[in-house]
């Protein structure tokens, strides 16, 4: 409870006791008549302190503006009454005892909120990213429970304030184009031309109705989790606590990936099909390095920032970046590498530029050590085999497949350009446009941009790129005005998972789509708190 809120409860509390007093003293309304200045004061301040959007101080808050209201509303009715020579009646101390338990459990339900929102983001990595049916429902379950405590802090405080953001009205837009897509149409769009020389499916805009609503629950659940992480981090102490908690995960996940990687005797922890390009809890190993150049930056810009010789959270933070940038290098993504490296790179001068030039080229030099000892050392160790698996990586022709696959895509995009295929139809339409020698199934274009145009088409397009037009507007103002140092980390996370996504996939993946989200609430919290 924040000082306010104490104040609000000291001040309810000695005038409720107040009265009391009075009451077997016979002294009603004088008492009242003096505590109800007091009680107004405290009111008038509860009323100028309601700036900020959600938390525990605005619960508590919420439900003593209350007690005071009452007790100014007691105190006016007391006076009155004695004027008139009818006695004063007081409020039952149970009504006060009723309140106290009240603001207890509504402080109680913020917190579980909150504790419960960071348990579902940290434990989705763990079960192979929650990218299948079990963990989305266990997901599912999570969030719609913490929405019912969210119900039952409103009903206990009396009132609520909703945190609402761009972000929200883009998720919004595209869900409800997505229902346009499965909304039956009528007859005369029988007529529409179909490449695939049939009516439309079910008569509806998608051509598998079954997968645009799965995507759509995806879709909602991703929103739901973001309005609560939003609701829920409200101050500066839960903001980095929301950062330590993404940077202790994500080294605790790259420590067991290594031990797996370089484990004689099998998998210690996540099987997988032997020659599966896995890597740590990942079916995908792109997938993983996505992750962590998400997570990464959080805690180069607080070294950076800090300083490298500073006790406490800082200093463990160089050996939990240390083990991140090995897991990289041993998960051997290109994109991965590239974009880990340019992040270690590039994160010095956007903490120290126009500071020290001194300290600058001191910082840098330090970074570049510190990434080629983690991310080549961590290839290094792996010995002969990973050495040459990575180099061979780099060797190949990177978009060759992906280059196919996205021509695939190109002509599906030409011939559904208004509304596409339908939200996560893309996998069902994709073999009918591969004219690739041999079939090849894809159940992703390999470029998130490209598949969203795919299946949502130019009107869904416009909603990505309005959506895309504010993250760079916010991101461009933290990084060139803000001096916070997780504003700057959660901006270079969510960049490097904006350019991972021209050749990849990583945010279709649950678990990364919530890491994701974490960072926007991170970098807006913060963007509106400036």
């Amino acid at each position: 409870m924040d000082a306010r809120a104490r104040g609000l409860q000291s001040s309810a509390g000695d005038v409720a006791r107040a009265s009391a007093d009075s009451a077997r003293a016979g002294g009603c309304a004088r008492r009242f008549r003096e505590g109800a200045p007091v009680v107004r004061c405290v009111l008038d301040s509860s009323h100028r302190g309601g700036g900020s959007t959600g938390g525990e101080g605005d619960v508590v808050r919420g439900i003593w503006r209350g007690v005071a209201s009452r007790l100014v509303e007691d105190a006016a009715i007391a006076s009155a009454r004695e004027e008139s020579g009818t006695p004063a009646r007081l409020s039952s101390l149970r009504e006060w005892r009723r309140l106290e338990l009240a603001a207890m459990a509504a402080r109680v339900c913020d917190r579980v909120i909150f504790g419960g929102a960071l348990m579902l983001l940290l434990l989705a990595p763990w079960f192979y990213g929650s990218d299948h049916a079990g963990a989305l429902m266990g997901l599912g379950f999570g969030v719609g429970g913490l929405w019912l405590l969210w119900i039952l802090q409103i009903a206990l405080a009396g009132e609520g304030r909703w945190a609402w953001s761009w972000a929200q009205m883009g998720g919004l837009l595209l869900l409800g184009l997505a229902l346009l897509q499965l909304v039956p149409l009528p007859v005369s769009a029988e007529r529409i031309p179909s490449p695939e020389g049939e009516i439309l499916s079910w008569n509806r805009l998608t051509r598998d109705p079954a997968a645009t609503v799965a995507a759509m629950a995806r879709l909602v659940l991703m929103l739901a989790y973001f309005s609560l992480l939003m609701l829920s981090t409200s101050s500066a102490v839960r903001l980095r606590a929301l950062e330590m908690a993404l940077l202790g995960n994500g080294a605790v996940l790259a420590f067991l990936g290594l031990l797996n990687a370089f484990s004689a005797t099998g998998p210690v922890i996540w099987s997988f099909p032997p020659g599966s390009p896995s890597f740590g809890p990942y079916a995908n190993r792109a997938h993983f390095s996505a992750l962590m150049e998400m997570i990464m930056p959080l805690g180069l810009a607080r070294v950076f920032s800090e300083g490298w010789a500073r006790r406490g959270a800082s200093l463990l933070l160089v050996p939990a970046l240390v083990v991140m940038g090995a897991a990289v290098g041993v998960a051997a993504s290109r994109a991965g590498i590239v974009l880990a490296a340019l992040q270690w790179g590039v994160m010095p001068w956007l903490v120290w530029r126009g500071r020290d030039r001194a300290r600058l080229r001191s910082t840098f030099l330090r970074a570049c050590v510190l990434m080629s000892l983690a991310i080549g050392g961590g290839v290094w160790i792996g010995g002969e085999s990973l050495r040459e698996r990575v180099l061979e990586r780099f060797r190949e022709d990177a978009l060759a497949v992906r280059g196919e696959i996205w021509r695939a895509t190109l002509r599906m995009i030409g011939e559904h350009p208004v509304f596409g295929v339908g939200l996560g139809a893309f996998a069902t339409v994709y073999p009918r446009y591969d004219a690739s020698p041999g079939l090849r199934y894809t159940a992703e274009a390999h470029n998130d941009y490209l598949q969203l145009l795919a299946e949502v088409g130019i009107v869904g397009g416009l909603i990505g790129a309005a959506f895309l037009s504010l993250l760079v507007r916010t991101i461009w103002r933290s990084l060139w005005r803000a001096a916070e140092p997780a504003a700057v980390g959660a901006s270079v996370g969510i960049l490097a998972i904006l350019i991972h996504s021209i050749v990849d996939f990583g945010l279709r993946v649950p678990a990364n789509g919530l890491v994701f989200l974490s960072l926007l609430v991170v970098l807006l919290r913060l963007d509106r708190g400036r």
